[in-house]
């Protein structure tokens, strides 16, 4: 619950750019919980969230 807690602050807090950064150490696993995170914060959020991890190399 803490570590969503941390993913959800930071997709709200940082550019999605940096959010997509976070999933660098463990992608499997941080990529469909940062996504969950920006639904809950906007469509917008999600769809530029999901436009930085494919350009990281994340794709969903």
């Amino acid at each position: 619950r803490q570590a969503l807690a941390l993913l959800d602050a930071c997709v709200r807090a940082r550019a999605p750019e940096e959010a997509a950064r976070c999933a660098a150490p463990d992608p499997r696993r941080l990529v469909p919980l940062l996504l969950q995170a920006a639904r809950g914060v906007s469509d917008e959020r999600h769809w530029d969230l999901v436009h930085a991890l494919r350009v990281a190399g994340h794709a969903p």
